[in-house]
């Protein structure tokens, strides 16, 4: 009779790979007896087995490589992702327990429903340098510092991949570059008005459009990006005295920048237009409140 069920079997890998190490050494007894046995078989030819074992710590690494997820799944709610053997999502090589993941997404995806998905302004850049900032700052106030790097990852993730966009639509022909030796310093694309909309503009307003290209609010001096980005991530925004610093700063800063784009007929709407950017309905404002909510505790 099989008794194999009334053996209890010890399944870590230390047992395993104990196991792997005694059949191997069999196998190698087998193999140098080789040769006496075929001489007392005669003619009938022995097998010979060969195996490579892997060690515990080699499997653990293969394991924990299938086991791991992208940082991409903490935005990227589309693809469903389920806990691995130890009943734990492992997400950028580290672990979170279902309540952590649940709220790691939710502070991740509640930052990108804030960013602008197509052509960037100086005004999206900037917020994509606070969400990193903010995250970073949310995230230590709630998780572990290994899982902090990578919810911070995954912000950076998600705006790289905006910014990669950004550029794949400006690369397309309808885009050509804007020769005004004002505005071109920090708008430097015009984008082309195809006849069909042109005609649909003359139906409405009665004329159409003077010329065929039209200036774009897309961002295009990097030094000013960069600019922006440094001091968004230098001061903290989350209280009322660093909020102001920064006002002030990008009012001082991005006035000349809107006063380029529409020179003759718009330099007086500057500075409502900074003023949308900072405290609009889709303002740094409202990223800097959600994360504040957070920080005050409420996370939901």
């Amino acid at each position: 009779m099989n008794s194999i069920n009334n053996i209890g079997l010890d399944k870590s890998l230390d047992y395993q790979n104990s196991l792997q190490t005694s059949f191997v050494d069999r196998i190698s007894d087998i193999k140098e007896d080789n040769g006496s046995a075929q001489n007392s078989l005669g003619s009938i030819p022995c097998v010979t087995v060969e195996i490579s074992a892997l060690g515990a710590e080699e499997l653990e690494k293969v394991r924990q490589s299938w086991d791991n997820k992208p940082v991409s799944a903490l935005y990227r709610t589309e693809i469903p992702i389920s806990t691995n053997a130890d009943g734990v999502y492992r997400i950028g090589k580290v672990d979170f327990s279902e309540d952590e993941f649940e709220s790691a997404r939710s502070l991740v995806t509640g930052m990108a429903s804030q960013l602008k998905q197509g052509t960037l302004s100086y005004n999206d850049y900037t917020k994509m340098a606070l969400s990193e900032s903010l995250i970073d700052k949310c995230a230590a106030n709630s998780f572990s510092d290994e899982q902090r790097q990578v919810i911070v990852r995954a912000m950076k993730d998600y705006n790289e991949r905006l910014i990669n966009r950004n550029n794949e639509m400006i690369s397309k022909s309808d885009y050509v570059k804007n020769d005004d030796e004002s505005a071109g310093m920090y708008w430097g694309l015009k984008k082309v008005i195809p006849a069909a909309a042109r005609d649909e503009m003359a139906k409405l307003f009665g004329n159409s459009p003077s010329g065929t290209v039209a200036v774009t609010s897309i961002a295009t001096n990097r030094e000013l990006i960069e600019s922006l980005q440094k001091k968004a991530k230098e001061i903290d925004v989350t209280t009322p005295e660093g909020f102001e610093q920064f006002k002030a700063f990008y009012r001082t800063t991005m006035s000349s920048v809107y006063d380029a784009q529409y020179p003759d007929k718009m330099r007086s709407n500057s500075g409502a237009a900074i003023e949308l950017d900072l405290n609009g309905s889709d303002g740094m404002k409202k990223l800097i409140d959600f994360a504040k909510h957070w920080l005050d505790g409420n996370i939901q």
